[in-house]
């Protein structure tokens, strides 16, 4: 159907399709690649998929609605201006997202700290991830014994650690029921929590801890 055959509706339905198979690729993206497992929710993937759905499945479409007028002249210009705007805002959208994406969560003295891409650190420690084959860390100090500063070498596989964390005792600990909530990025909020279960190993996110007598 050519563009003069085409009311705002249609114009609206077709620009909304291309921007859902194009919101599709981008969250699989997001979910399996950029914010897999639990550091969807500790890297805030909602927020991201937020930022993606304004950009493509709001902004391209609904500017198409607003403008599109078979009778204009400058239909073909208009709806490439948009195009233009649209790429070039969901371009930057997700190089921001990519860039500032969790890597890793890792458990260092007493709490558990997002590891995200575009951290100075993080660029040492995302070979020894690939080489883990692991997001789930624990930074063992005795490892850089000389070092004030957080060295990537210090950083081991959380699993062969978690036996050791189960049995710490500290004011970000929380257990109730059989579970235990530490907090995470405590200086950024106090209210999320990676939930551990008897032996240590993470097991979900929680933004708040359960009341103990109507607790599981």
């Amino acid at each position: 159907m050519k563009l003069e055959q085409m009311n705002r509706y249609q114009a609206f339905g077709s620009h909304l399709l291309i921007s859902l198979v194009i919101f599709a690729v981008i969250l699989i993206c997001i979910t399996q690649y950029w914010y897999p497992g639990i550091l969807f929710d500790t890297g805030n993937g909602l927020k991201a998929i937020g930022l993606i759905v304004g950009i493509d499945l709001i902004l391209g479409p609904l500017l198409t609605l607003l403008v599109f007028n078979p009778k204009k002249s400058s239909l073909k210009f208009d709806l490439s201006v948009i195009a233009a705007v649209q790429v070039a805002a969901l371009s930057y959208g997700t190089w921001t997202i990519y860039q500032s994406h969790p890597v890793a969560v890792a458990f260092i003295n007493n709490h558990f700290v997002t590891l995200y891409n575009n951290a100075e650190l993080t660029k040492e420690v995302k070979p020894l991830i690939q080489e883990l084959r692991t997001n789930q860390l624990y930074y063992d100090f005795d490892a850089t014994p000389e070092s004030q500063a957080l060295l990537a070498q210090g950083f081991k596989d959380y699993k062969d650690n978690a036996s050791t964390v189960i049995q710490l005792k500290s004011p970000h600990f929380h257990t109730i029921s059989n579970k235990t909530y530490v907090a995470i990025d405590p200086l950024a909020s106090a209210r999320r929590f990676i939930v551990l279960n008897e032996k240590g190993a993470i097991q979900s996110f929680a933004t708040s801890l359960p009341h103990p007598l109507t607790a599981e």
